[in-house]
């Protein structure tokens, strides 16, 4: 159990809201809203007009308590008139399609932000390996374009052993691909396209040399200090995959390891020649030798899962409050856990048979005693398709106690957490 620190000095929040922060394309996803509005700040949603979302952003509007909408229909200075009007004083992207957007309108309205004119270093993967490699740094070997006959002219002329395909922009849920030859680049090229248009509004893809190995993820946040940007690494997560490239587990590393270390210092000269200068960035290293870490991909959003709190517990700070006071001040004082060194681990489960989870394995996969938390789906009490992302969190002082749940977590979800297609005997017999 966490033991909370001493309070900070708290400050009284009045009436009035302290001050108006847009949220420019917030998704379903995305919870600033209520983190602003805890600040005792006001949220307001920038939404995109249809027209300018992708097919996947058309649904209604994401979900929040925002205290006013306003629609974004392509004229930003119409945009940034209506928010001088509603006194807007921060402005934060909801979600990657809204990243260029949010930095045009903070350098309308005179906020710290990026260049605009670079907006595409923040999500793009092809852009960002160009970048790094005209900054001097390990950068994929990478080609961005929505040609096949260039993609395959430029995998010709470099004969490496494998390659992988991926939609340029970073944040859409679209698989990359490993291929071995040109054939198989061929037959995966029309449908990641088709995809990555579908999910972002841009065909680009980037075909990219394969890089063998774990992948890393690192959650940083960057202040404007003295004019100067300061880059500060929250966390740092090494993903293991199966045997046919599924994401097994996400372990939370050790800050004195000197592969943490090692990575720390390469994302800070990441961060510069990407442009980043303040607000949160979520940064996908993979490792080559002879060259250390390289940057695959990189997106300048908060980083959140269900495993949030266990995380606050185990370092010490809330790492979404901390990528929102890049933008807004904490407002009051909160009690914050001192860490307790856990070792946190993310299990990504995959569904089997029908999909459906067997509410009373789910509820003895809860009961176990590293289990910190779990996705919504295993929480219900009647059985229930997942979706895609499904997790469970395991958090523990003790090694041994972690590997010994993730032993029996994947074998209750091999025997009886899926129901099956048919009406069949359950492996376990229910209690009454």
């Amino acid at each position: 159990m966490a033991i909370p620190s001493a309070a900070l000095e708290t400050r009284t929040v009045p009436a009035a809201a302290i001050g108006t922060a847009a949220v420019v394309a917030p998704d379903n996803e995305c919870r600033y809203a209520a983190a602003i509005a805890r600040q005792g700040w006001r949220p307001i949603a920038v939404d995109l007009d249809h027209r300018l979302r992708p097919s996947p952003l058309t649904a209604p509007h994401a979900p929040g308590p925002y205290a006013h909408r306003l629609e974004h229909a392509g004229s930003l200075e119409r945009t940034v008139k209506s928010l001088r009007v509603l006194a807007v004083s921060a402005v934060v992207a909801g979600s990657a399609e809204g990243i260029p957007l949010a930095e045009g309108i903070a350098r309308q309205l005179h906020l710290p932000g990026p260049d605009p004119a670079t907006s595409i270093l923040r999500y793009d993967r092809g852009a960002q390996a160009t970048a790094l490699e005209q900054a001097g740094l390990p950068a994929v070997r990478s080609v961005r374009t929505t040609s096949l006959a260039e993609a395959l002219t430029w995998a010709e002329k470099h004969h490496l052993s494998s390659y992988v395909l991926a939609p340029a922009a970073a944040a859409v849920p679209v698989e990359s691909v490993v291929c071995e030859h040109v054939l198989q680049i061929r037959a995966a090229w029309p449908g990641l396209k088709r995809e990555a248009a579908r999910h972002s509004g841009d065909d680009h893809l980037v075909l990219a040399e394969h890089l063998p190995g774990r992948r890393y993820l690192v959650n940083s946040v960057t202040r404007s200090v003295n004019g100067q940007a300061d880059h500060v690494v929250t966390d740092v997560w090494a993903e293991t995959r199966t045997s046919n490239g599924r994401l097994a587990r996400t372990d939370l590393l050790r800050r004195q390891q000197l592969l943490t270390r090692a990575l720390h210092m390469y994302v800070h000269r990441a961060l510069d020649a990407l442009g980043v200068v303040c607000g949160p960035a979520i940064s996908r290293i993979g490792y080559a030798a002879g060259r250390g870490p390289v940057l695959i991909s990189a997106v300048t959003l908060p980083a959140t899962s269900a495993a949030d709190r266990a995380l606050r517990e185990a370092i010490g700070h809330d790492r979404f409050a901390t990528a929102l006071e890049a933008a807004i001040p904490r407002a009051t004082a909160q009690l914050i856990p001192a860490p307790t060194g856990h070792r946190v681990t993310r299990i990504h489960l995959h569904p089997r048979h029908s999909g459906r989870i067997d509410p009373w394995t789910a509820r003895v996969l809860r009961e176990m005693p590293t289990v910190a938390a779990v996705s919504p789906d295993l929480q219900a009490i009647a059985a229930a398709a997942p979706p895609t992302g499904t997790e469970v969190v395991l958090s523990s002082h003790e090694s041994h106690a972690i590997e010994g749940d993730y032993r029996i977590i994947r074998a209750l979800e091999h025997a009886c957490l899926y129901l099956p297609d048919v009406d069949v005997p359950h492996p376990f017999e229910r209690l009454t």
